[in-house]
């Protein structure tokens, strides 16, 4: 008996260690990230919008969002072209090789394949009811019913939280922004299944033609191979990304209401139409707040695992916050005389919110997902 509690008490002082570690990691990370922030804005075009906490849609879950928005195309295959470097393995995986033996059965409609506007949406609404499913109880009182709108905006890449007419709050996430996690689950999972660089390529193909405010552009026939692109095993490792990386963007975006960051918390709100989206983004803050920006990167990294550990089947990682931050990062240092998408404005620089997602995983996993290190000033 006092072998098992020696045991047992041997165990919790360590756990208790690890997290008193994870939580100096941590601190560490945000100091060098608070330091790092002053030197690594990126000045926008006076004909931008002033910056906000950003993304746009209606109540979650709802099938198509009840908005207008660009059909989905069915894509017959996308042509290559020379990259930058996003290719390196995501938490808890090898280097992607070749796969060996034959392709699965091939899934000739799949809905991000064809960039169905619609289910995008609709999906996106699926994880944030699982983000808010996964709070404290406290925080989920605070963005529980918040409206989820969709902002059909051509060429806007963003997501935000705001507040609406009433006060109330709301979340919006834009079919851009939606239609270029879609192309970047696509190219990943080929990329991951069979070896290739469709990923840097696709990065490389829009820091060549995408203008600010114009369609996305979108690859043209001949990208990838037709039988890759349909391919049941990258079909399923696509959908696994696309929700961890919605998660992280509409993660954080809640991080903003539920911790306070705007001042409208109370629910009721009835959202607003795509029209009404662009005044109330008139009235963000004239420049993102550095420390809530850390807080709500923090509060929607633990908020996406949370999500993921609740999950029987594929659980979500920080993976998803890191590809998408890995994808701006490469498309900013090969535009850098130019912001593409607002989301680069509107955020700070995805070079320096990785290390904060990367310990923050880490901690939760060294506290086996319980303690959330709270950091006077950012709203933890």
């Amino acid at each position: 008996m006092a072998q098992t509690r020696t045991s047992s008490a041997a165990r919790t002082d360590g756990g208790a260690r690890a997290a008193r570690r994870g939580a100096l990691a941590l601190s560490c990370a945000l100091m060098v990230a608070l330091g790092a922030l002053a030197g690594c804005e990126r000045k926008s075009p006076g004909s931008r919008p002033p910056p906000q906490y950003g993304y746009g849609q209606p109540p979650y879950g709802q099938p198509g969002y009840g908005q207008q928005g660009q059909p989905g195309y069915g894509q017959p295959g996308y042509q290559q072209g020379a990259p930058p470097t996003t290719s390196g393995p995501l938490p808890g995986q090898a280097t992607p090789a070749p796969p060996l033996g034959l392709p699965s059965m091939p899934v000739v409609a799949d809905p991000i394949n064809n960039l169905d506007v619609n289910y995008l949406r609709t999906q996106a609404g699926v994880v944030m009811g699982e983000l808010i499913s996964a709070l404290a109880p406290g925080p989920r009182a605070r963005v529980e019913n918040i409206p989820f709108i969709a902002d059909p905006t051509v060429g806007e890449v963003n997501a935000f939280a705001a507040c609406d007419d009433q006060g109330k709050p709301l979340m919006a996430i834009t079919d851009g922004l939606l239609e270029i996690e879609a192309h970047i689950a696509q190219f990943r999972a080929t990329d991951e299944i069979f070896g290739t660089k469709k990923l840097d390529a696709y990065i490389q193909m829009l820091a060549q033609n995408q203008k600010p405010g114009r369609p996305i552009v979108r690859p043209p026939v001949g990208f990838v191979d037709p039988m890759q692109h349909i391919d049941g095993r990258k079909v399923n490792r696509q959908h696994e990304l696309f929700d961890e990386q919605v998660a992280f963007v509409l993660g954080h975006e809640l991080g903003h209401h539920h911790l306070g960051h705007l001042g409208c918390t109370a629910p009721g709100g009835t959202g607003a139409t795509a029209a009404q989206l662009g005044r109330l983004l008139s009235r963000a803050l004239p420049a993102f707040n550095q420390p809530n920006e850390i807080a709500a990167d923090i509060a929607g990294t633990n908020n996406t695992l949370d999500a993921g550990k609740r999950r029987s089947g594929y659980k979500l990682t920080e993976g998803g916050a890191l590809l998408t931050l890995n994808f701006f990062a490469a498309l900013d240092q090969l535009t850098p005389a130019t912001i593409v998408f607002g989301f680069e404005s509107s955020h700070p620089h995805p070079l320096i919110r990785r290390p904060i997602v990367q310990q923050t995983a880490a901690t939760w996993r060294a506290t086996g997902g319980v303690a959330w290190p709270s950091f006077p000033g950012f709203g933890g």
